[in-house]
């Protein structure tokens, strides 16, 4: 039995915070009433309904008298007990219950002690016994009983004058009416006199209580549920959780089942929600589209941004759009912003035909979206030189469009020749860069020279389309040198105008 009880006091000192318990069944537990203000030692029964059970001299003490006997204050409010412990002088604190125990029922007792000299404290001796009849005897020595509740915290080590606590549960017989509290286990040796003050005696049937039914107001709002049992070995929730707590976020029913040290317990609670609604997330329409925003229908006023007061709002621009639904004792505000796109543009440009050799950049024309080749190519403008379907796609929150552009290279034999290399050097020989049609197709329009740095050192729009090597008027020294043809290619029954780029060095 002492094992059990060590454990139970362990955990209810832990826990007791969280404690969910009904009313208090030690009446004027704190030492907060009385018939006269003690002005004295050894009046106890002034502190009704406590009573001396032996013949030894408990003390009760108030600060409506102030007295140098009170060490330390009370633990809480005024009022605090003294017991005297000497070889052969044990007093106790005896009171009758507001209500007698019920068998099978937990109960959680617990009580306030602070030892003015721990060194001549005896360990596991203080405690609280529970009887149907109240415990007498005419000596001062030990009363001939076993507690239900014994200290197994305090000890030789423990703090002088600091309030420690000592709890435990009760899990009755049926028809206790009194406690009894005091020393049931050993007095004091010779010399081993001290004083122990007790405050704050409570004995309170154990219950979780998830309180009344309730109504929250609106979606946003969260209520926790606390189930904390002191010494409680597992706690299962409706939903399956095993936490103390729970958080509610939405209507509905609760229960929790809580296993503790004496028996299981339960509770239930039904979580309303008035008003519950939001208007949604801010969204993206498409140009065109529209949005119909709704409101409670337990809602008794409705107040929109533009003043109507319709349950319902038909959304057709962008902009922010916000609500106040309310009912008596309960008002809820909500907002959404809706914006508008355009749908997305995409434009690769016409198909192309290329001669062996000739490439193309395809530089895509496109708006309100991202853009993506859907061949995984990363780079927006691609260069190709082979025959292929180049594919694209624009997307953006409203469509997705693709477009796709077809490349078909052959032994055409139509293209402009252009050397790599030039010696302008006056031999006769090579002294001009010459790019050269091949074929009676292309008409040369343009040709530009750029140096290294990009800068343009010789352009013509007039035949012919030649470079001597000169740099604005002075001979361009030894370099490699870029140049850009344009021309118009008729082939096939088209004329369209063509761009080739390309290097040269020039060697003298």
């Amino acid at each position: 039995m002492r094992g059990r009880l060590i454990w139970r006091l362990f955990w209810g000192a832990v826990f007791l915070p969280g404690i969910a318990v009904s009313q208090n069944l030690i009446p004027n537990g704190g030492f907060e009433n009385f018939r006269n203000c003690p002005r004295q030692d050894n009046v106890l029964e002034e502190a009704t309904p406590w009573a001396n059970p032996n013949r030894a001299t408990p003390d009760f003490y108030h600060q409506c008298f102030p007295t140098v006997q009170m060490v330390l204050p009370p633990r809480s409010g005024q009022g605090l007990a003294r017991l005297f412990l000497d070889l052969n002088w044990a007093e106790y604190l005896s009171a009758p219950l507001t209500e007698p125990l019920k068998a099978n029922e937990c109960y959680y007792f617990e009580m306030y002690i602070s030892i003015e000299s721990p060194a001549k404290y005896i360990p596991q001796s203080m405690g609280a016994h529970f009887s149907a009849q109240p415990l007498t005897a005419t000596t001062t020595g030990l009363l001939s009983a076993r507690p239900q509740v014994v200290d197994y915290q305090l000890n030789k080590s423990t703090k002088p004058l600091q309030w420690e606590l000592v709890a435990g549960y009760i899990l009755p017989k049926g028809g206790e009416r009194y406690v009894t509290i005091g020393s049931f286990n050993k007095l004091p040796d010779f010399l081993g006199f001290h004083y122990l003050f007790i405050d704050d005696i409570s004995l309170t049937r154990v219950k979780v209580d998830l309180g009344k039914d309730t109504t929250l107001c609106g979606r946003a709002s969260t209520h926790v549920l606390n189930a904390k049992m002191p010494g409680a070995t597992a706690y299962r929730w409706n939903d399956g959780s095993t936490a103390p707590t729970l958080t509610v976020t939405k209507p509905g029913k609760y229960w929790v089942d809580v296993t503790t040290p004496c028996k299981a317990v339960s509770d239930t609670i039904t979580v309303k929600y008035a008003l519950d609604f939001d208007l949604g997330a801010d969204t993206t329409l498409c140009q065109g589209q529209t949005l119909r925003l709704q409101t409670p229908t337990d809602a008794t006023t409705i107040r929109w941004q533009d003043g109507s007061s319709q349950p319902t709002y038909q959304v057709g621009q962008a902009g922010t759009f916000s609500v106040r639904a309310a009912q008596p004792g309960c008002a809820v505000t909500d907002s959404i912003r809706v914006r508008y796109i355009l749908p997305p543009r995409l434009d690769l440009g016409p198909d192309k035909d290329l001669c062996v050799g000739e490439s193309f950049t395809i530089k895509p024309s496109f708006a309100e979206g991202t853009f993506a080749w859907q061949d995984g190519f990363t780079e927006i403008p691609r260069t190709v030189r082979n025959t292929a379907v180049f594919r694209a796609t624009v997307r953006n929150e409203c469509a997705t469009i693709n477009d796709s552009l077809i490349v078909q290279s052959g032994a055409c034999g139509c293209i402009v020749y252009a050397p790599d290399i030039f010696t302008p050097n006056a031999d006769g020989f090579n002294d001009d860069f010459v790019p050269l049609p091949g074929c009676d197709g292309i008409a040369l329009t343009s040709l530009a020279i750029f140096n290294r740095w990009g800068e343009l050192i010789f352009q013509t729009d007039a035949p012919p389309f030649q470079w001597n090597g000169f740099c604005r008027g002075e001979i361009c020294p030894d370099a490699v040198y870029a140049w850009r043809l344009t021309y118009q290619l008729a082939q096939k029954g088209k004329i369209s105008l063509e761009r080739k780029e390309g290097a040269v060095r020039l060697v003298r």
